[in-house]
């Protein structure tokens, strides 16, 4: 007779729980080779031991109690290795879901808060800039920004699926040079391989030279009024005027930092 081992040798030898044992032979995963009538006590032969290290290596592999149930019987080789691949790709989903969260997490932490006033000095400088793909989201009409929103439901659901792409704002240039005040035409969020979703059309933002501030444009106006003013004294006209989001502030979105690229 095959020699038999109590369910303390077994939990020495094995590493799992008594109580989980006797759960493990309750749910019929594996259950002892035999029971004393009179005292109940469990015991287990060497292929029971064998057969608690597999359900040990599939638990930590990640599946769950009905999972090893429907390995562990699985009729033949195949059915097996069908229930084990279906599982790996489950794993890779939730793999992928974690990478995504990791992603997100790493962005949110690398979002700076707007420097304190003084530190920005409204700066004006020049950047030389390549032609860049965007989707473009559009209104019939600038507004401000609450309405753009509004106006764009689809919008919401974009930043938060695509949140690390360069993303920004098209401003209207009469409203910014004749009444020194914000109004949005349009967005605008990076383009790569796959659309995203929303009934947005590819545009290109052109290339050329551009004149630059980082600022928190929702905050005050002071920028648009020394932007305005620097572009009258230089008698040069806007062709195209851009906010493109450098850092988000999630606490208070008026102090999010976007640089101000106007096209000449």
């Amino acid at each position: 007779m095959d020699r038999l081992y109590s369910i303390g040798d077994v939990h020495e030898m094995t590493g799992i729980s008594v109580s989980a044992l006797r759960y493990y032979a309750d749910m019929k995963i594996v259950c002892p080779a035999k029971i004393d009538r009179q005292t109940g006590y469990r015991y287990y032969d060497f292929d029971d031991i064998q057969r608690l290290k597999t359900v040990g290596y599939l638990k930590k592999a990640g599946f769950s109690l009905a999972e090893i149930t429907a390995v562990m019987e699985a009729a033949s080789e195949e059915e097996r290795r069908s229930l084990m691949s279906e599982r790996m790709e489950q794993t890779k989903k939730q793999m992928n879901r974690l990478k995504e969260r990791m992603s997100m997490m790493e962005w949110l932490t690398s979002q700076n808060p707007v420097p304190e006033e003084g530190q920005e000095g409204y700066r004006i400088h020049q950047k030389q800039m390549d032609s860049r793909r965007v989707w473009m989201t559009e209104t019939p009409k600038a507004c401000r920004v609450e309405d753009f929103y509004r106006q764009t439901g689809e919008l919401m659901a974009e930043e938060m699926t695509d949140f690390g792409k360069m993303r920004g704002y098209l401003l209207d240039e009469c409203d910014f040079m004749k009444h020194r005040q914000l109004s949005i035409e349009g967005s605008f969020i990076a383009h790569e391989e796959s659309q995203p979703t929303g009934d947005n059309s590819l545009s290109i933002l052109p290339k050329g030279n551009y004149i630059c501030m980082t600022t928190a444009i929702f905050r005050d106006d002071k920028w648009i009024r020394a932007l305005s003013r620097y572009f009258m004294e230089k008698d040069m006209p806007p062709r195209i005027i851009l906010a493109v989001l450098k850092h988000k502030d999630f606490y208070n979105w008026r102090h999010s930092l976007y640089e101000v690229q106007i096209l000449v």
